[in-house]
């Protein structure tokens, strides 16, 4: 296929820190891009923080976000470098890592080197990750390289490793739970124990601890996500779902308990599902079922962000560049997200969430296609 093909002989002619460095000067080229998001959040914040002292002022409830990245924003602070750059900065490196674990769960799973090497190009230069990352100025791309590396250390049977992954995630970015039904599903395979579960209660904890010490209080810091969650009440906030349909900043909240209930059924289903069929979770099966489970829960919920299904886009492409008889159907995800990100970044209202959301529901059913002909492990019965 072209797009493959294309990828191929760009990474054919240059190493992997070549790749790399390219990488950071296309991002650098969008520094100067000031998105909504920096302007009306991460920048006021971060003179919030500079002016109460930085990393003395860690224990002050400034932002919405998770105190892991709060307590990037203080470090950075200290720097002798615009705010604007450093914030950009962080973002890039977690891209890298985000590269890095996609091209080391690729090989896990199709021991295909060259394609592996291919993927981690691809990435780095996918539009909707390097815009996110270098114009947007947000950091999807480092909590999704944590469930990236939960997904490779699931398939390396290292389960401690694996929710250490899905913890760091979740302490950056609460959209991590949308990975939570495929892990519940591992679960009742019992590749996952109750014990490997504690990772996520444990590093909360150790994350939470040092804005607790500086003064902050412990329910509030326990109730971060609890009042995140609650920030905002529009049925849809431009993700190309279910919800796209209704007008902008729409409240009603028997729609939107009706949405939390379709995502709850859909989160049960993956596990009941893979449970009835008994489906190993493992090589191509498992990049499936979490990609199911990364599309369905944002498509059915309310208030979702057009970023949300940033997880997901990745998940897309890695199958589609793994599995050269792939349709294309599958890249509609990282299309609708491109397209958003671009609405969001030039403030191109023509570009429509609800017309997105048919090409993202095509996808969807595409996904239970899949989710149907995944193979049911032979000779063994269901425990």
């Amino acid at each position: 296929m072209k797009i493959r093909s294309f990828y191929e002989k760009l990474w054919g002619n240059h190493s992997l820190l070549t790749i790399t460095i390219a990488a950071i000067v296309l991002r650098a080229l969008f520094i100067p891009v000031q998105s909504g998001d920096y302007v009306e959040y991460l920048h006021p914040w971060f003179l919030e923080l500079q002016q109460n002292g930085g990393l003395s002022s860690i224990g002050r409830p400034v932002g919405n976000y998770m105190v892991s990245y709060i307590y990037i924003l203080a470090l950075l602070t200290h720097l002798p470098v615009p705010d604007l750059i450093s914030i950009k900065a962080v973002s890039f490196l977690g891209d890298i890592f985000l590269a890095m674990y996609v091209k080391k769960l690729a090989f896990a799973v199709w021991k295909d080197e060259k394609m592996s090497n291919i993927l981690y190009t691809m990435i780095l230069f996918l539009p909707t990750v390097f815009l996110n990352s270098a114009a947007w100025a947000q950091c999807d791309g480092i909590y999704t390289a944590a469930l990236i590396a939960c997904l490779y250390y699931l398939q390396k049977e290292c389960p401690h490793q694996a929710m250490i992954a899905f913890s760091v995630a979740f302490v950056f970015k609460l959209q991590a739970v949308f990975l939570a039904p495929f892990l519940l599903a591992v679960f009742l395979q019992k590749r996952i124990r109750i014990r490997h579960c504690f990772w996520v209660p444990a590093i909360y904890a150790f994350t939470i601890l040092p804005a607790f010490l500086a003064g902050r209080p412990l329910q509030e810091l326990l109730l971060l996500y609890v009042d995140q969650a609650g920030t905002y009440q529009a049925l849809s906030m431009n993700a190309p779902n279910l919800f796209a349909w209704f007008p902008p900043f729409y409240e009603n909240s028997f729609l939107a308990g009706c949405g939390i209930l379709a995502a709850a059924i859909a989160a049960l289903a993956v596990p009941g599902y893979v449970w009835y069929r008994n489906i190993e979770l493992k090589g191509e099966a498992l990049l499936w079922t979490a990609l199911f489970s990364l599309f369905w829960i944002p498509f059915l919920l309310p208030h979702m962000h057009e970023r949300y299904f940033f997880a997901a886009d990745i998940l897309a492409v890695t199958l589609f560049m793994g599995l050269p008889k792939e349709k294309y159907t599958i890249l509609l995800i990282p299309m609708c997200s491109l397209l958003l990100s671009i609405r969001f970044l030039t403030g191109a209202l023509w570009i429509s969430p609800a017309a997105l959301s048919i090409p993202m529901l095509i996808a969807g059913g595409y996904l239970i296609g899949k989710m149907v002909n995944l193979p049911a492990r032979r000779n063994e019965g269901i425990a």
